[in-house]
């Protein structure tokens, strides 16, 4: 029996020195991998700056051609990211004559999900049939819907982006809450800005994709639409009312205090805080007296907006914020005091 354990222990005792020399081998590889695969990524960067200022495609096509695509494709497009005009097409073309765009179309046929919406980034840089095809089949057959969403996304800035009541239904409806539906909405050619008045006026249309809507709508600073937030400022939906401020504080038009002001007496607070905030961005000084009484509201978030919008309005908001902050202690006296001392101590 002794000499049974007296064996397994040292049969234990050259295992663990064997898995403790097969881990030492595997970090020394690794940070061998890691070292060589930060010398190749500093090699691709050189050679890129080079060629934007030598314009030697010989010499870069082969230094592209000689380092693992996948180093290319992520040192290449950081680099190709701060460019602009004729010196990032003249990479773009590298690229291609390297083949790297069939590289990040295989990345996004069968990379892991934070690789395929990057390959949908980098391949808005080689627009072509074969292209717009593989992103096409991202939308309609990845099971990630941020890959969806980004697939479609890269469409629209090809300009190939196929109708978008059926880029909606390929999304879903859970995809149809993500933030970069704004950036979908956004990315839209111009000719079809009147689409996303269409979808922000459907009542049947999901609040979300609603608001959305109106938020790349308002970016675009088209008076014409003004009518429509203010008509939307009133939904019953209070995503698409909130949304609806968020529109008339960004296009700035003073016309709207009116709508502004109801939308102060709101009973959802999110409504409220929007209002506040528009009333600041767009310059109400007619808007003090009522932004003062949200001071004393029962949400934070609106008390706060109130009060940065008071401050924005200049000289007639902050005298009012300090005499608020001279009287004894309160919602209000509180929230101007410490809005009052933002940026002081700068």
């Amino acid at each position: 029996m002794l000499r049974f354990i007296w064996i397994t222990s040292i049969v234990l005792g050259l295992a663990a020195i064997l898995i403790m020399a097969a881990l030492v081998v595997l970090r020394v590889v690794n940070e061998r991998r890691a070292d060589r695969a930060k010398a190749e990524r500093r090699h691709v960067l050189s050679a890129l700056i080079r060629f934007s200022e030598d314009g030697n495609r010989s010499a870069v096509e082969a230094v592209l051609g000689s380092i693992p695509a996948a180093i290319v494709a992520d040192a290449g497009f950081e680099f190709l990211e701060l460019l602009r005009g004729e010196e990032r097409e003249a990479i773009e073309a590298a690229f291609s004559e390297v083949g790297l765009p069939d590289f990040i179309r295989g990345r996004l046929r069968r990379g892991n999900e934070a690789d395929r919406i990057h390959a949908t980034e980098m391949l808005v840089a080689f627009p072509g049939p074969e292209t717009v095809r593989s992103l096409e089949i991202a939308l309609e057959k990845d099971h990630a819907r941020e890959v969806r969403i980004s697939a479609a996304i890269a469409l629209s800035k090809l300009g190939s982006l196929p109708p978008l009541e059926r880029v909606l239904s390929r999304i879903g409806p859970r995809g149809q809450r993500s933030r970069r539906l704004v950036e979908l909405f956004q990315n839209l050619p111009t000719e079809h800005i009147e689409q996303l008045a269409v979808y922000a006026t459907q009542e049947d249309c999901p609040a979300f994709v609603r608001a959305a809507a109106m938020d790349a709508l308002s970016m675009s600073g088209d008076y014409r639409f003004m009518p429509v937030y203010e008509r939307l400022a009133g939904n019953k939906a209070p995503e698409v009312a909130a949304a609806a401020i968020r529109a008339l504080g960004r296009i700035g038009h003073p016309g709207a205090s009116a709508t502004l002001f109801a939308a102060m007496e709101s009973p959802d607070w999110q409504i409220r805080a929007e209002a506040a905030a528009a009333a600041g961005r767009i310059g109400l000084d007619n808007g003090v007296e009522r932004l003062s009484g949200l001071l004393a509201d029962s949400e934070w978030t609106v008390r706060y907006a109130a009060g940065k919008a008071m401050k924005a309005l200049g000289a007639p908001g902050i005298e009012a914020l300090r005499k608020i902050a001279e009287d004894e202690g309160s919602r209000s006296q509180r929230t101007a005091s410490m809005v009052l001392a933002e940026g002081q101590a700068q």
